[in-house]
């Protein structure tokens, strides 16, 4: 029960934060029905964005097709838990009529989760440097040494 003017604030002040994000939830929501928001690659890695350059250019298409997205199992980990911690701790809350603690354990999995994805994201920017550093140069080699001049005799 609210009393007094400082609860009548903040329960003003909290059904307006509700307001404001129901709001942006119904303009993601109409925006994913628009087709504005694509779900289509939400778990897939980006593809190489030079394969797509190339294809895109018409430089040698049938040594390069464009590429597609892959699906990334880091990424539908994160995805996974996430949903799955979140449903679970909203059904307990529900029940109990609280918010319930969540315990740490949960929330150790759910960054070994993030940090999966983390991880592969590092790991993938990695390779990706290596293939764009150019190879070094091969040293020089110095011509040999000259050899005296005969005298003439």
């Amino acid at each position: 029960m609210v009393t007094g003017f400082w609860g009548y604030i903040s329960a003003g002040v909290a059904i307006a934060i509700a307001l404001l994000i129901i709001g942006i939830a119904l303009a993601v929501l109409k925006a994913l029905f628009d087709g504005t928001i694509s779900l289509r690659y939400l778990i897939a890695e980006p593809a190489d964005p030079h394969a797509q350059a190339v294809a895109q250019a018409g430089n040698e298409p049938h040594l390069r097709p464009p590429e597609t997205p892959k699906a990334s199992m880091s990424r539908f980990q994160l995805l996974i838990f996430t949903f799955v911690i979140a449903g679970v701790y909203l059904v307990l809350c529900l029940e109990s009529g609280t918010l319930v603690q969540i315990p740490e354990n949960v929330i150790l999995l759910l960054g070994v989760s993030g940090g999966t994805y983390a991880a592969s994201k590092g790991i993938k920017a990695a390779g990706e440097s290596r293939k764009a550093a150019p190879a070094a140069a091969p040293a020089a080699v110095p011509p040999p040494p000259a050899t005296p001049d005969q005298p003439a005799a």
